[in-house]
């Protein structure tokens, strides 16, 4: 006999439900609190990087203006004359135009320095202080902003050159240079506002030297930044990082290199800066958090104690009851304890003790009843759900055999198995969703006038495969007109085609099957035969009931979850129909008959839809001006896969996963169109469409969205969100290259 469970008190019991029940709301709260404080800090280091960015096209301008300036001195025709004392007085004239300035030199192409604003005309010049910009100037043709280097002249000051190519008949002549003192740059990195009073700016050339700053500019200009610093600076052209800074305060570095110039413009900001609101919003909501469980749990221990009372006086009145002796209860202020007074009172009546046994027993009833309510619609929202949530797996799978087709690796018998085994599963979600939808009443049909010969023949086309497979014979005998009714041209043909599918399961291979239709009882009479294994007298009437199968063997090579009849059933009683089944026993083959009314006027027959062909791979590679789409799904496989395959077809991909990376990835990427995953975590497809058109205003792509919602209402909604069309997974590639050609049609006609 196992042991008992310790008992508790009352008061340890209230006391765990009240932890039990804040606990929980608590740690939500912190979580959304840190959540909070974490995009408080991203906004604040996008400030910080936008404030790096400001500064590095500050100094870009400042140098383009120096350049612009030397370009135009380089213009002089002193220079083409050979007159380098007159050039010397005009460079010196420029120079007192420009601040910035300190000197001008002008340098022959085998490095002599022939004149110095600095220096009187005539006199002995140094050499040439910064060679490595020279060098390149030479080497490109090209003007360039060099490093801070120690000048050649007695003051040993710090400076920089930028240099410009002197061209004379497309070959390089000179190279004039300005050189700028770092002083000059103090401007340019002076906080903004007061809101950065307590960042450091700072410029630094291409050799990681510190060539203005904020703070201290005596101590750090012209030394080394910390090799941290050149090393993540050097890995990308904009970022944010953690690091130690020159003053040995730990700090987040934030930093952006100018083009073409390739200096680096850092914003240095403390980390208390950035970390202080995730500390202190944590620490209050732990303070906050503690103190409401104090609270709570006192007010528990307070409240048993009356509980307690009443609770001992009920289990003592019950006790009495028990002895044949009247119970007696003190008034009490739990009413729940008051009632149970009563109760026992009352149970001392034997008539009174049986009503309330028979009212407990229809309580009882009522609520299995309820159960069972509750199961069936649990079942078909379960249904609904695993046909949804079983697309997103099917999706990449698709998709993946689609980019092995057109590679060329998919010719084997194993790729046709695992193509054709795909096809069964698919088949199989879509039926699960229909018999959730029909269990729903969510099912709409669009009825038209047709002929049974149009959707006959498309049934037969679908199951042609299968019957083929397992070489049997169909005879079809079906009126090309004469049998009218009004239906839904698709439903009916998932009828036949079902009846069609089920006959070639359950017969063996090389058997018989029969179509046939005629006038019947009024009506329009349906006979899908076979020669296969029969039907069990028993199995008959529940044949048609939803999971339920004729015996099968092991192998299961053409199985199905036994929803097929069910939704033949289903579909035929919401055209106003029936179907039976009929077989003499096992062996013995089976029929199934279906009766539809006839309508009143002929139609003819429903074209088929005309067979959409893939866009050859050569073809779409060959067009230019690719269409940029941008693909966005939390799916990793399916968005790769799904971006493969339209890269194979010859279209500009790009991909992401969330709502942040689909905004970074359209800023660069400018897509024309963009296939959004509905389902998205935090913002959904519709939010994603809705941040991308404030982003890129009129440059917004078009959208479509990719999704396992298949709905009429999902559509619905998809269209008054602005998407023009509704892919659903997996997708159909052809039907997506269409639409992505009409796309391309559109455009051109623009043009």
């Amino acid at each position: 006999m196992s042991s008992r469970a310790p008992s508790l008190p009352l008061r340890w019991h209230l006391v765990r439900l009240a932890v039990g029940t804040l606990l929980p709301a608590v740690v939500f709260a912190a979580i959304v609190v840190f959540q909070l404080a974490r995009l408080e800090r991203q906004d604040a280091e996008r400030r910080v990087v936008r404030s790096a960015r400001a500064l590095a096209a500050a100094f870009e301008r400042e140098m383009s203006g120096s350049i612009r300036t030397l370009q135009a001195l380089a213009e002089s025709d002193h220079l083409d004359h050979g007159d380098l004392e007159a050039f010397y007085a005009q460079c010196e004239r420029v120079r007192r135009t420009q601040p910035a300035w300190k000197q001008v030199l002008l340098i022959s192409t085998d490095g002599r320095l022939l004149l110095n604003t600095s220096y009187a005309w005539g006199t002995p010049l140094p050499p040439v202080a910064e060679q490595g910009s020279f060098a390149r100037v030479l080497e490109t043709h090209q003007p360039i902003v060099g490093d801070i280097a120690v000048g050649r002249g007695a003051r040993r000051a710090l400076a920089f050159p930028v240099r410009v190519p002197v061209m004379r008949g497309g070959a390089l002549r000179y190279v004039l240079t300005a050189v700028i003192t770092p002083e000059s740059l103090t401007d340019i990195v002076a906080s903004p506002s007061a809101e950065s009073e307590e960042w450091t700016r700072t410029l630094v050339d291409q050799q990681g030297k510190v060539a203005a700053r904020t703070r201290d500019p005596v101590r750090f200009v012209g030394q080394p930044a910390t090799p941290s610093f050149q090393r993540n600076t050097r890995a990308s052209l904009e970022g944010v990082y953690s690091d130690v800074s020159m003053d040995g305060e730990p700090v987040y570095v934030a930093f952006s290199r100018s083009q073409p110039s390739d200096w680096t413009a850092a914003v240095v900001s403390p980390r208390r800066l950035l970390d202080a609101p995730v500390a202190d919003s944590m620490l209050a909501m732990g303070g906050l958090g503690l103190v409401l469980l104090l609270a709570s749990t006192g007010g528990a221990w307070f409240i048993s104690r009356r509980l307690e009372r009443s609770i001992t006086q009920a289990s003592e009145a019950a006790a009495a009851l028990a002895q044949g002796n009247p119970p007696h209860l003190e008034p009490s202020g739990v009413r729940e304890l008051e009632q149970l007074g009563e109760a026992l009172e009352r149970s001392g009546q034997l008539l009174r003790e049986r009503e309330r046994e028979r009212d407990a027993n229809l309580a009882a009833a009522e609520t299995a009843r309820a159960a069972a309510v509750e199961a069936t619609r649990a079942k078909d929202v379960f249904l609904a759900m695993l046909g949804h949530e079983l697309r997103n797996p099917l999706a990449p799978i698709v998709t993946s055999m689609e980019v092995l087709r057109r590679r060329g690796l998919a010719q084997t018998p194993e790729h046709e198995v695992i193509a054709r085994q795909l096809r069964h599963v698919v088949r199989l979600v879509d039926d699960l969703l229909d018999m959730a939808r029909l269990a729903r009443g969510q099912l709409s049909l669009h009825r038209e006038p047709l002929e049974l010969s149009s959707v006959s023949s498309r049934a037969v086309e679908a199951a042609t495969p299968l019957i083929e497979r397992r070489r049997h014979v169909l005879e079809t005998d079906v009126p090309s007109s004469g049998l009218p009714v009004l239906g839904d041209a698709d439903r009916l043909t998932q009828v036949i085609a079902n009846l069609l599918t089920n006959a070639a399961k359950y017969t063996p291979p090389g058997g018989h099957i029969r179509l046939r239709a005629g006038a019947l009882d009024g009506g329009i009479g349906l006979v899908v035969e076979d020669d296969g294994q029969g039907l069990a007298r028993e199995l008959i009437p529940r044949l048609f009931e939803p999971f339920i199968q004729g015996p099968r063997t092991l192998d299961r090579s053409e199985g199905g979850l036994g929803i097929g009849l069910a939704l033949v059933r289903s579909l035929v009683e919401e055209h106003g129909g029936r179907v039976e089944a009929h077989s003499d026993g096992p062996g013995q083959g089976s029929r199934f008959t279906v009766w539809l009314p006839r309508h009143a006027q002929a139609e003819a027959p429903r074209p088929q839809e005309p067979r959409r062909e893939p866009v050859p791979l050569e073809a779409a590679t060959a067009r230019e001006n690719r269409i940029r789409v941008l693909v966005v799904d939390d799916n990793v496989d399916a968005a790769e896969a799904l971006a493969e395959l339209l890269d194979m077809s010859g279209y500009e991909v790009a991909v992401a996963h969330d709502c942040p990376q689909a905004l970074e990835r359209a800023d660069a990427f400018r897509p024309e169109v963009a296939l959004l995953d509905i389902g998205l975590p935090l913002v959904d497809g519709y939010g994603v469409a809705e941040r991308l058109r404030e982003r890129l205003g009129g440059a917004s792509p078009v959208f479509a969205a990719l999704t396992g919602f298949s709905q009429d209402g999902d559509r619905s909604r998809s269209q008054a969100a602005g998407f023009r069309h509704h892919f659903v997974k997996p997708i159909d590639i052809d039907e997506l290259i269409a639409f992505l050609e009409s796309l391309r049609s559109a455009r051109s006609g623009a043009a």
